[in-house]
């Protein structure tokens, strides 16, 4: 162990940390981290008025779009950011002098890291779970950990590079711009499509009765099924827990999506929770990834009052597959709808 203290000590100091900061790291139980930090960038060096400074943007924007992005909002002076913030700033200002509009910027920023965060955490638990080894010192890990970062930082931005672009494409393909948005100088959040929730039954009381590693295996699982589940031009939006939202223009091709969500969890055994799935039809408008409006309530809500196994659908679904063996069912008052709503269902063939 004192080898390993000795080497994982010099990287430190080559690193440029003085004795004051490794004494503190390690009294801490953070000579790991601290080995890591520095590859990516992560020394606080800077105060707001050095990223203002430095970029040539009034330090209330980007104390706002810091905010925003989960970055510190700093006191008077206080050294919070990092040379990537310095080099963001500069960056953010390119797009403000290319024409785009602050508060969007601003909008984007706040997707872009609350995507960014999950990603991070799924990186960081995918090489911890690898790295760590039983009985590891502190001084062990923090070598392990810091020739990982040497090796592997490099290739993250590419990987999350390639992730944005193929989703951008994909996206510009799926959605040609129409002449009313060439004519208004904007583009139209609002369509008409398909949308679907599948949700898992029970799945708050599991959370009372099971440790939560398994309960949050249970969800992780679920995730990787909506995701097999879903075939163009059927899109999973998102999955938060036990819900998981998709959109798609063709009513068949949802159906489709949401009868293999069905198969793929009664494969799972009784083990598994079952497994509810409602889809509506109509106008919905995306925001910032998501998207908002009564149809995609009213989904939620059909949701709700699904039988496990079977689809429920509205009317409006219903026309736009009439070869289907709908099922009729009783009008349903679904929470936060006016009137009562008509219902079909579809049996799910195994």
């Amino acid at each position: 162990m004192g080898r390993e203290r000795e080497q994982l000590l010099d990287r430190l100091k080559s690193d440029g940390y003085d004795d004051g900061e490794i004494s503190q790291a390690e009294a801490a139980g953070r000579l790991a981290a601290l080995a890591v930090e520095r590859t990516l960038g992560g020394e606080q060096c800077h105060t707001l008025t050095d990223l203002s400074n430095a970029s040539g943007l009034p330090s209330s924007f980007l104390r706002e779009l810091m905010q925003a992005v989960g970055r510190p909002n700093p006191r008077r002076g206080e050294l919070a950011y990092t040379d990537d913030d310095v080099d963001a700033a500069k960056l953010i200002k390119r797009f403000v002098d290319a024409g785009l509009p602050r508060e969007e910027i601003i909008d984007v920023g706040r997707v872009l890291s609350q995507g960014m965060a999950q990603a991070a955490e799924a990186v960081r638990q995918l090489a911890g779970n690898t790295l760590l080894e039983p009985g590891d010192s502190d001084y062990t890990v923090g070598l392990r950990f810091g020739a990982a970062a040497d090796e592997l930082a490099p290739l993250v931005p590419e990987l999350l590079a390639y992730h944005f672009r193929a989703h951008l494409r994909d996206g510009v393909r799926r959605q040609a711009i129409t002449r009313a948005e060439r004519e208004a100088g904007r583009m139209a959040g609002t369509e008409d499509l398909a949308i679907a929730f599948a949700d898992l039954v029970d799945y708050t009381r599991l959370g009372e009765q099971l440790e939560p590693e398994h309960v949050g295996r249970i969800a992780t699982r679920f995730a990787a099924m909506a995701a097999r589940a879903a075939k163009r031009p059927v899109r999973l939006i998102k999955t938060i827990g036990d819900a998981a939202l998709f959109v798609s223009p063709e009513v068949p091709a949802m159906l489709d999506t949401l009868r293999g969500v069905i198969v793929e969890v009664e494969k799972e055994g009784e083990a598994f929770p079952d497994v509810r799935v409602g889809v509506a039809y109509g106008p919905a408008t995306a925001i910032g990834g998501d998207w908002f409006g009564s149809c995609v309530n009213l989904a939620s809500r059909v949701t709700g009052v699904a039988k496990p196994g079977r689809i429920f659908a509205t009317e409006e679904v219903r026309d736009r597959a009439p070869d289907e063996d709908w099922h009729r069912t009783r009008k349903r008052r679904l929470k936060g709808v006016m009137e009562r709503v008509k219902l079909y269902s579809l049996e799910v063939e195994r």
